[in-house]
């Protein structure tokens, strides 16, 4: 039983301005992807989650931030911290049926509420993992062990033999499957994976990100236009919610079709599934924390399908997502992002890859992810560090 003394929610925003100055970001880093074009990607942001039990100890959350941590923070501030302050929690899961029921009847089965509702039950994880005195992966049944990663992302360079040399660059450091990001038309993409898959070794894994880019006539011609390639997957290539072109891309392609990021709840995973896709791409930040992680590896399970997590965030997201794939046995694949993060990698969480493409589980009780708050001094606003410092005593209760 978990006695909840308090939940907070504190906006996370590290913009790329800090590191090259304003009006200096590189171009790279304002459209990494399909979908940031008139819309720029101007930095890293998410929402942090802190739940305090009444004996002071605390569990450290985080929830999705794109395009802004605003409307998961007001969801738990106004909405799910008053409900939970003084109450007594069975299970994660528990809290999370309860609130996930409220949502979904006033029509919020996607998006910042679903975001929030993944932060909260991390950092639910994280309290009942310190609690318990053990690493979140032995809480959910296997062990603190390397977990397999891949390198992402080739970013949109603009010339194909730029891509081809940051793939090889990737392997350089010790990783044996890359992705590369596409979306700028067929014949573009078709140029750019041609150079990177002549380049790579022949056993060397090759992912495609189209980010949501096609409609499907495009992602037909794209598919046909890659048959000939050695491809893992084709990532998102359409819109999510455009079911028959998702069909028939997956009855068409001589390749694995993933997707997932984008979706929040078990229905909509059984969904893909049903409609044939191979890989299964959560966010833990999205799609139901740690709850929705089990709830997918026993869909996994029943059915065959593959999970390959996704790999963005900060470090709590990402440490919650490696011990999730060290604990649950159908989550067997992990995206180590290296888009511009420090707070994902300049808070003391150790996060780096091996020589044999895996990254170990951050040590420690819980997962590990929280940041420390010597190294993150000048990555995390003041008023993150407020909130990740432990309660005077006699504050809580």
């Amino acid at each position: 039983m978990l006695r909840i003394a308090s939940v907070t929610a504190t906006e996370m925003r590290y913009p790329f301005s800090r590191i090259y100055g304003e009006g200096r970001v590189p171009a790279g880093l304002l459209s990494p992807a399909a979908h940031f074009q008139r819309i720029k990607r101007t930095g890293q942001t998410a929402t942090l989650v802190v739940v305090t039990d009444t004996d002071g100890v605390t569990g450290v959350g985080e929830c999705f931030g794109l395009p802004s941590p605003g409307p998961s923070r007001a969801i738990i501030e106004e909405i799910i911290a008053p409900a939970l302050a003084g109450a007594e929690v069975a299970s994660p899961e528990e809290a999370m049926d309860e609130f996930y029921r409220f949502f979904l009847a006033l029509g919020n089965s996607r998006g910042p509420a679903m975001e929030a509702l993944a932060g909260l039950d991390i950092a639910l994880w994280d309290l009942l993992s310190k609690r318990a005195g053990k690493p979140l992966a032995k809480m959910l049944g296997g062990g603190v062990a390397p977990v397999p990663v891949y390198a992402s992302p080739v970013p949109f360079l603009a010339d194909p033999a730029a891509s081809a040399a940051k793939a090889l660059a990737f392997l350089d450091q010790g990783y044996v499957a890359v992705k590369l990001k596409i979306g700028r038309g067929v014949a573009t993409d078709l140029a750019h994976v041609s150079a990177v898959r002549d380049a790579l070794p022949r056993d060397t894994a090759l992912m495609l990100d189209a980010n949501c880019a096609y409609d499907r006539d495009e992602a037909l011609a794209l598919v046909d236009a890659l048959a000939p390639l050695d491809i893992a997957w084709l990532e998102e290539p359409v819109e999510p919610e455009d079911f028959e072109a998702l069909r028939l891309l997956c009855e068409r392609a001589p390749f694995a079709i993933g997707g997932g990021e984008n979706d929040f709840t078990l229905g909509a995973f059984e969904r893909l599934v049903d409609l044939g896709v191979t890989y299964l791409q959560p966010n833990v930040t999205r799609a139901l924390g740690v709850t929705g992680m089990r709830r997918l590896d026993a869909l996994a399970e029943r059915t065959g399908v593959k999970v390959a997590l996704h790999g963005v965030g900060t470090s709590i997201g990402v440490a919650t997502a490696l011990h999730c794939c060290a604990g649950l046995p159908r989550l067997t694949l992990f995206e180590r992002n290296h888009l511009i993060n420090p707070m994902r990698d300049d808070v003391g969480v150790a996060l780096t890859v091996g020589s044999d493409g895996t990254i170990p589980c951050p040590v420690g009780d819980g997962h590990g992810g929280t940041p420390d708050a010597a190294a993150a001094r000048d990555v995390l606003d003041p008023a993150v560090q407020r909130a990740l410092a432990p309660a005077p005593i006699g504050m809580v209760g």
